[in-house]
This record gives C-alpha cells, sequence and structure tokens, in this order.
C-alpha cells in the first residue's frame, strides 16, 4: 500500500486509533464507524468509491434502495463528523502531528500536516476552527464535592457527577464535555478560565453536596469560565433518607438540568443576550437561533424580524443545520398565530422547514417541537399528539418540552392531562415565560372561575402582546366590571385599531376550543369592543 501525503498507512491508522479513543472526539459509535470507512478505505486505494450511498449500505446499514436526495442521513452524519474533528484537533489533538480532514463536498479524508494551511484554504473553515476551541454552548460538570464527615459518601457525589452529565446530554445543542475530562480538575486548585481553557468548555457547572443524619443539603453555581462569573445558583434541602438516595439523585439532577439547559434556562439567557450584540451580517448558525429564543421569551415584532431575517441567512449558509430549518418553521407557526408579519403562505413553509428539520435530526426534540406546532395550528390534534410525544420520549425532563406540550394540550381541550405536564415544566424551571398562563387563563375561563382567570391574565405581562388586553377585558367583563374592561379594550385597540374585524382569527391562533372561543368573544363584547363576527 502506497504512503497518503507522505505518510504510511501505519502512521494513519496510528493517528486515528488516538482520535477514536480521545474523550476530546465527540461523535456517536455510527460516526466512530463512518471515519474508520472513510479512512480504510482511502488506505487501501478505494477513495474514488466512497460516495454517500456506499457509506449508507456499508457503515449505516440500509437496503440497496437508498436515495441520498430524499434521505440526507449521510450528509448530516459527516457534517456532525467534521464537527468532532474540528473540536477534537482544536483541544487535545493541537499538537498532533497528522490532521485527517473530510473536506466539505465529498467524503475522501486528507491527511495533512498539521502546519498545512491547506486545511483552513477559506476562511469559513478558518472560523470553524477558531470557534470550535471554545464552543459558546459547551459545558463540562465539575467533579461535585462531598462536605459531609464520612468520606463513604463520596459515591453518591461521583454518580450525581455522572448523572448531571448524561441528563444535560439529552439537550442535543449543547456540547457536553465528557465527565472523565474534568476528573482531573477535583481540588486542583486551578482557575475556571484555565479549567474552561483546558477542557475547551465554556460554562463550568460545580457544586457540593452535605448529608447528614437527617438532612441533605446541595448547593450549585453555574461559571461562565470565559469571565469567571457566576451566572445561575441554587441551592436544595431535603430530609435524608439512605432507602430513596437514588430518588434523591434524580431530583436533584432534574431540577438543576432544567434550570440550565433549558429553552429559557440561565445558559441560554446567557447566550441569547451575547447574540443580541453581534452584527447582524456576522450572525453564525447557532446565533440565528439565539435570536429565536429571545423572540420566544419577549414576543415583540423587533424581536421577531431580528429572528427571521437571521434564520433565513442561516438555512442559506448552513442548509445542513437541522436545528436552524426547525427553528425557522417554528418561528413561521408562531407568525402564522400572532401575525407580526404577512407572509404568503406562512404555515405551508413552516410546515416544510419543520419537516425539513425532522429529516435531518430525527433525534432532537426541538425538531419534533417544532412539527408539532404546525399541526396544533393546523388544528390536527392526532399528529400534534404525535410529535409532542416523540419530543416528550426524547426528553421527557426538559421543562420547555414537557411545559409547552402541556400548554398546547389544554388549548387543544386535553385539560387535566395538559395540566399535569404544564405544571411539572413550571416546576422544573421557575424561570418559564409568562405566556405559559395564557393555558390556566383558559383552563380556568372555561369553567367559569373568573377571578382565578383574572389573575392569570395579570400574570401574563405581555403588553406588547394583544393577548394581555384580550385576557384582561374578557375576565374583567365576567366579572362585571365594565368600566375597567372598558380601559383595557382601549388598550387593545391603540395596539391593533382594527382588532374587531381579526378578533376571531387572532382568537383562533391559540384556542382550540370552539366553546371558549365564542366565550371569550362574548367576554369582549360585554367590554365594549363592538360587534365581532
Amino acid at each position: 500500500m502506497s504512503e497518503q501525503n507522505g505518510y504510511s498507512p501505519e502512521v494513519v491508522r496510528n493517528q486515528l486509533r488516538k482520535i477514536l479513543s480521545s474523550p476530546k472526539f465527540q461523535a456517536s459509535k455510527k460516526q466512530h464507524m463512518f471515519l474508520s470507512y472513510v479512512v480504510e478505505e482511502t488506505l487501501r486505494g478505494r477513495a474514488a468509491d466512497l460516495k454517500a450511498y456506499t457509506i449508507a449500505l456499508d457503515v449505516y446499514n440500509r437496503d440497496e434502495s437508498f436515495d441520498s436526495q430524499t434521505d440526507p442521513i449521510i450528509r448530516v452524519e459527516a457534517g456532525r463528523l467534521r464537527r468532532g474533528l474540528d473540536y477534537y484537533y482544536a483541544t487535545e489533538g493541537k499538537g498532533d502531528e497528522v490532521i485527517i480532514h473530510i473536506p466539505k463536498g465529498g467524503y475522501r479524508p486528507l491527511f495533512i500536516q498539521s502546519d498545512s494551511q491547506k486545511l483552513v484554504e477559506n476562511s469559513a473553515e478558518k472560523a470553524a476552527l477558531s470557534n470550535a476551541e471554545f464552543p459558546k454552548h459547551s459545558i463540562a460538570v465539575l467533579p461535585i464535592k462531598n462536605l459531609s464527615d464520612d468520606s463513604a459518601r463520596d459515591y453518591f457525589t461521583e454518580g450525581l457527577t455522572e448523572e448531571l452529565t448524561s441528563e444535560l446530554a439529552r439537550y442535543q445543542d449543547i456540547l457536553v464535555i465528557a465527565s472523565q475530562s474534568s476528573l482531573q480538575f477535583k481540588d486542583n486548585g486551578k482557575s475556571y478560565r484555565h479549567i474552561g481553557n483546558d477542557i475547551g468548555a465554556r460554562f463550568l457547572l460545580e457544586g457540593t453536596i452535605q448529608i447528614s443524619k437527617n438532612a441533605l443539603k446541595a448547593s450549585f453555581r453555574l461559571i461562565d469560565s470565559k469571565t469567571s462569573e457566576q451566572v445561575w445558583q441554587n441551592n436544595y434541602k431535603n430530609v435524608f433518607n439512605p432507602a430513596n438516595l437514588i430518588l434523591m439523585q434524580e431530583e436533584i439532577t432534574q431540577s438543576v438540568v432544567g434550570c440550565i439547559a433549558d429553552q429559557f434556562g440561565a445558559l441560554t439567557r446567557v447566550l441569547s443576550r451575547e447574540s443580541r450584540k453581534t452584527i447582524p451580517v456576522s450572525v453564525q448558525s447557532y446565533d440565528a437561533v439565539l435570536r429565536f429564543h429571545h423572540f420566544e421569551n419577549t414576543l415583540t415584532k423587533k424581536a421577531f424580524e431580528m429572528a427571521f431575517s437571521a434564520l433565513e441567512r442561516a438555512v442559506k449558509s448552513d442548509p445542513d443545520y437541522g436545528l436552524a430549518w426547525s427553528t425557522l418553521g417554528h418561528l413561521l407557526a408562531d407568525n402564522h398565530a400572532l401575525m407580526f408579519r404577512e407572509i404568503e403562505s406562512s404555515l405551508d413553509k413552516a410546515e416544510r422547514f419543520a419537516k425539513k428539520g425532522v429529516a435531518l435530526i430525527p433525534e432532537n426534540q426541538f425538531a419534533h417541537d417544532a412539527l408539532a406546532l404546525v399541526y396544533f395550528h393546523r388544528g390536527d390534534k392526532q399528529l400534534f399528539l404525535r410529535h409532542a410525544g416523540e419530543a416528550l420520549l426524547l426528553n421527557p425532563n426538559a421543562p420547555y418540552i414537557v411545559g409547552v406540550a402541556g400548554w398546547h394540550m389544554m388549548l387543544l381541550g386535553e385539560w387535566e392531562r395538559g395540566r399535569a405536564l404544564l405544571h411539572k415544566g413550571m416546576r422544573l424551571n421557575p424561570l418559564h415565560p409568562t405566556w405559559f398562563y395564557l393555558a390556566p387563563f383558559t383552563y380556568h375561563y372555561h369553567r367559569g372561575a373568573y377571578e382565578q382567570a383574572y389573575l392569570y391574565a395579570i400574570k401574563f405581562n405581555y403588553p406588547q402582546l394583544f393577548w394581555d388586553q384580550v385576557m384582561r377585558a374578557s375576565s374583567l367583563a365576567m366579572l362585571q366590571d365594565y368600566e375597567a374592561a372598558e380601559k383595557v379594550v382601549k388598550e387593545l385597540l391603540e395596539l391593533i385599531p382594527d382588532f374587531v374585524s381579526h378578533a376571531r382569527q387572532l382568537i383562533r391562533g391559540y384556542i382550540k376550543v370552539a366553546e371558549v372561543e365564542d366565550k371569550i368573544i362574548s367576554g369582549l363584547q360585554h367590554a365594549g369592543l363592538g360587534d365581532i363576527r
């Protein structure tokens, strides 16, 4: 066998083994097989046969009917593999002599000297390598410290460290550094910035556990290693029961991870603030997704426009980035109901983009959530429940996924099942958005409990969104406080002067139970809004 780019096959195989055994090579077993396959085929002189079709059959067990045009699995996996290699070479592999590189547009690997500039011929790849050194959405769990007098409790803190790492890894848009990488920093006194640079993690989660005879106390902090600032902190206390240690570990894990990694968690909030300071033309694909999260939190027209333009650029520049497609589909589905911008066939486009997201990232909870939202707006309860169920199966403890599934179920009239899920999501992350309160408002309004409905209308607190006035005016009218209700109607008409002509369409955007829709319309009419047809 001949040498490859000046390297013997044995040197290349040694480099391959080094990559595959490194915890810094963040890749699945199939991606390990993918890399091994293309390297071996190239070393054996069969690089010309490396096509999506052959890789699909030989590595991914697809049958001979495989069509890369309808099944993007190889293209998607190749993109993930490239990112995994970039990250490896930006961290542990910095000093390696041989760089294994798979150029975009093909599957034949190149074996390059580490100081060669061929790997970074274009600025996009340069940016990818520099960003890979310190991925903004990366996190590592530092070994949880046992502050108890009994060192035998170490098993609990070690298990909790692993449990936290595993639960964080269920959030597919977050890069979680393997716990083995952080073990070296147990009680070593290094600065957060030093630790972050060493293991390639932007955020560090640290914690302590103290177990006494009757109580278990836990404290956790999320640190931004870039600035050494604490961005989140929480304490937990519970009665200690040795028989329930596993259950206690699970409860702590769900609560901590939900508050950090959720769509409205601490990590996303920090990154979302940063993304809004980025010049629009330089927004990267992940920043575009963060701008969507900002929109979901604020629900303003300005935030919508920023997210929409950023996501449109993202899917053009990175067409294999499934999360961007799903997010764009989600945004257009929101727009269908909230009417921030007039977009032709908005819901049809939302469905097409959301389906593309699911095709590219079928194991991603948010992709199924976006498609579920489309079917919610189409009024297709069966398909909504199917994809909401898929999202819940992928991550049954994600506060947003759980909460928003329950929220939509309640608005579809699945009152009790929806309430249970919504309450669980709100409990797992107390930083949930206040638009969650639309569903309990609807529940109580439907039951005629108008005082409770009004309390949820006050908690909603989005004065720039018409639902705020609709909820307050209709419930005040049903409480026969007509003077206050009429004042709120004036606010509504200042916000949307022609609201009456669009009232039913706007209310139907989220209220899918006809009886509730009619009841809200009746409340608005009693508030003095006029004749709504």
